[in-house]
């Protein structure tokens, strides 16, 4: 690992476990094969931006292990204590490793490109030249919310551990307050294809209505999703991370 580099780290859950808050409408098969295209297209736009230097994922599932060494990501087996401890456990490798920033994307951003990456990329190196009477030098940290400005869909820090990591209700807010609290440079940046997170029904509807041409819509629609019933649009906002 090159010092002073920019790594994505990637927290997946075990293949069985995915989006099980989509079982009204997917079978067990279907989420899994649902889950394994939104990493595609999620890795895909992580291949397009040279600023970042590689992938580490975080998993306790093996055969998601060996899926993601196939796809040219590094692996770091971490047991099932959780999303923010596996987290950590990811910053402090890459903290001894000497890796300067570590970007966090979860894997259910079937949306995502690589301009949008580098976008999120751009700012967090505007926030780390920014640093006011009250920032501590080098600290930065970059939060790009979900559509309901509550969650956290992607988070770019410098150094990696510079915040203790609070993914789960209300994460956008309490991010930029641990930000804050460390005294880091930090801003939020809307990008509207990362505040597509895909966890409820609602949220299928939402990816089919934009129509895109990555693996995840591609899937939807090859099982033919706008007939099973998936509402159109999402009447209330439920979120969560």
């Amino acid at each position: 690992m090159t010092a002073g580099s920019l790594w994505a780290v990637l927290p997946v859950k075990a293949w069985s476990e995915a989006k099980r808050r989509l079982s009204p409408v997917l079978s067990a098969g279907e989420r899994e094969e649902l889950a394994r295209s939104m990493l595609d297209d999620v890795l895909a736009a992580i291949a397009g931006v040279p600023g970042i230097t590689g992938m580490l994922a975080v998993t306790a599932d093996r055969v998601a292990a060996t899926y993601l060494e196939e796809a040219g990501c590094e692996v770091l087996s971490e047991p099932r204590r959780g999303l923010n401890r596996a987290l950590g456990t990811a910053a402090e490798e890459l903290d001894r490793r000497g890796a300067t920033t570590m970007l966090i994307l979860p894997i259910d951003l079937p949306l995502a490109t690589a301009a949008d990456l580098e976008e999120l990329r751009a700012r967090h190196l505007e926030d780390r030249s920014r640093q006011g009477d009250e920032s501590a030098p080098g600290l930065a940290v970059t939060v790009a919310p979900d559509r309901f400005r509550s969650g956290t869909n992607a988070l770019v820090c410098s150094p990696p551990g510079c915040i203790p990591f609070r993914f789960g209700d209300g994460s956008f807010h309490a991010h930029l307050r641990e930000a804050e609290r460390a005294g880091a440079a930090h801003s939020s940046i809307v990008l509207p294809n990362l505040g597509l997170d895909v966890d409820h029904p609602d949220d299928l509807a939402e990816l089919l209505r934009l129509d895109r041409a990555g693996r995840a819509g591609h899937f939807l629609r090859k099982l033919g999703l706008r007939e099973l019933g998936v509402p159109e649009r999402m009447e209330s906002p439920r979120k969560r991370d």
